[in-house]
C-alpha cells in the first residue's frame, strides 16, 4: 500500500437526535438515511427540494428512501419537524464521490492537515443501523412507533462507507481569490467558479441550496470511494446488551459512551486499519 497521510472517522446519518432512530439494516444489506435537514433553513427551497428522500433511491430493494421516513414526524437537532418541511442532508454522496464539511478551526470536522491531501488520505463514514422486525417499513409507520420498534431492535454502530481524498476544494479560499464579495453578491459566483474548475459534483450537495454556504468539498475518484461490502462493528446493542467489538480499540473507541462522532488517525494508524479492513474483506 502507498504511504498515506492519515485519515478520519464521522458519523453522518440518521441518529437519535438528528432523525430520531438508526437506518435499517435488512437482512445481508443496509440503508443509509442522511440526517433531515429543516426547510426554512435554505434561501433556494426550490433546489432543496431536489434532495427530498422520495428522490433518493434505496441499496437494498426498488424504492425511495422516504420508505423508511415516519408519517407524521422526525427529530431534527432533538425538535420535531414535520415530515413535509424536512429534506434530506445527502452529503456525503456515494454515488458521485462528494462530501462536504468545514474545516475543524472554522467548527466543522476535517483536519486542516487535509489541505494538502491529494490522493493520500482516507475518510471512514459511521452509521447507527438497526434490525427491525421483517416487512416492518412494508407499511406507513408513525415516529413513535418506530422509535419503539428501534428501542427493542438489535443495532450498533457500523463503519459503512469510505472515501480516499483526491481534492479538497475550499470555498472561502475560491471567494478570496476571485475577489467575490459574498455579502453583497450571494455564493452562486462560488459555486459556479468551483464546479467550473473542478467538475460539476461540486455542487451537488444541499450545501449549495442554502444561500450563503461556503463549505470544504472533499472529491474522490471513481473507484476509490463506496460502501463497504459488510458494514463493520465498532460498538452493539445485543439482547439488551451493549458490547465493544475487536475493532474498537483500532479506531479509538474505549467505552460505551462513545458517540463516534469525530476521530483522527496518524499515516501509521490509518495503515493498520486499511490493512485490517482489506485483509477481513471489508474493503
Amino acid at each position: 500500500m502507498r504511504a498515506v497521510k492519515g485519515s478520519i472517522l464521522l458519523r453522518v446519518f440518521f441518529e437519535t437526535a438528528d432523525g430520531g432512530y438508526y437506518s435499517p439494516f435488512i437482512s445481508d444489506c443496509f440503508e443509509l438515511l442522511p440526517i433531515p435537514e429543516f426547510l426554512g433553513r435554505f434561501r433556494k427551497v426550490g433546489l432543496a427540494h431536489a434532495y427530498s428522500y422520495s428522490r433518493i433511491p434505496c441499496r437494498c430493494s426498488s424504492c425511495y428512501l422516504s420508505k423508511y421516513l415516519p408519517s407524521d414526524y422526525v427529530l431534527v437537532g432533538g425538535s420535531s419537524y414535520h415530515v413535509s418541511n424536512v429534506v434530506a442532508h445527502w452529503d456525503p454522496r456515494f454515488d458521485i464521490g462528494v462530501y462536504c464539511d468545514y474545516w475543524r478551526q472554522a467548527g466543522g470536522r476535517i483536519p486542516k492537515s487535509f489541505t494538502n491531501c491529494r490522493g493520500d488520505c482516507y475518510i471512514f463514514f459511521a452509521a447507527g443501523l438497526a434490525r427491525y422486525p421483517p416487512k416492518f417499513f412494508n407499511r406507513p409507520r408513525g415516529f413513535t412507533e418506530i422509535r419503539r420498534a428501534f428501542m427493542r431492535a438489535e443495532r450498533g454502530i457500523y463503519i459503512v462507507a469510505y472515501m480516499e481524498v483526491d481534492e479538497v476544494v475550499d470555498l472561502t479560499e475560491i471567494a478570496t481569490k476571485h475577489n467575490v464579495d459574498v455579502g453583497r453578491e450571494g455564493d452562486d459566483r462560488v459555486w459556479e467558479i468551483a464546479a467550473k474548475e473542478y467538475g460539476e459534483e461540486v455542487v451537488m450537495t444541499p450545501h449549495s441550496a442554502r444561500g450563503i454556504d461556503l463549505p470544504v468539498v472533499i472529491l474522490s475518484e471513481r473507484g476509490r470511494y463506496g460502501y463497504l461490502k459488510k458494514p463493520l462493528p465498532l460498538i452493539l446493542w445485543s439482547r439488551g446488551r451493549r458490547v465493544l467489538t475487536t475493532y474498537s480499540y483500532l479506531f479509538n473507541i474505549k467505552g460505551f459512551e462513545d458517540r463516534v462522532r469525530h476521530k483522527v488517525f496518524d499515516p501509521a494508524r490509518t495503515e493498520q486499519i486499511v490493512d485490517v479492513m482489506v485483509s477481513e474483506g471489508y474493503l
